[in-house]
């Protein structure tokens, strides 16, 4: 059911960008963030990777990933859920969903995300599960 929403979703917005007068273009909202990952945990179907880090608008960032596997264990389904700490003592969040794929031990996850304030994103976070490296880049949706 999930990926009959997601992909129902993703071929909505496929359709209705290429519908428009205008070529589909993703700009940067942000440079891209290097994240800590804090901590994993597995689970039979997947698991949860937690990372945290500092974010350039959404200031200092936490954000949980968690995985579905599909029986192949190359790809899959996750949802993510964010919250960001600003200097000035309110907080950004954001929640999102997406599809992953996996080559070796690195792990390409792509996601829209709607942000508190109306704003969408596309996420784009690259998770080496060997050398714990996480990147999270994100672009304009609208």
């Amino acid at each position: 059911m999930k990926q009959l929403l997601i992909a129902t979703l993703g071929f909505w917005f496929v359709h209705s960008a290429f519908a428009a007068d205008d070529a589909l273009s993703f700009d940067k909202r942000q440079d891209g963030a290097a994240m800590t990952v804090t901590s994993v945990q597995l689970t039979d179907t997947g698991g949860t990777i937690n990372v945290e880090g500092e974010m350039g608008t959404y200031g200092r960032v936490y954000v949980s990933y968690t995985l579905t596997a599909r029986p192949d264990g190359k790809s899959g389904w996750f949802k993510g859920e964010g919250r960001g700490a600003l200097e000035d003592g309110s907080f950004a969040s954001g929640a999102g969903v997406g599809i992953y794929s996996r080559e070796g031990t690195v792990f390409t996850m792509h996601s829209f995300v709607n942000m508190q304030d109306g704003t969408q994103n596309l996420d784009v976070v690259i998770f080496d599960a060997f050398t714990r490296e996480v990147t999270h880049d994100v672009y304009v949706v609208q």
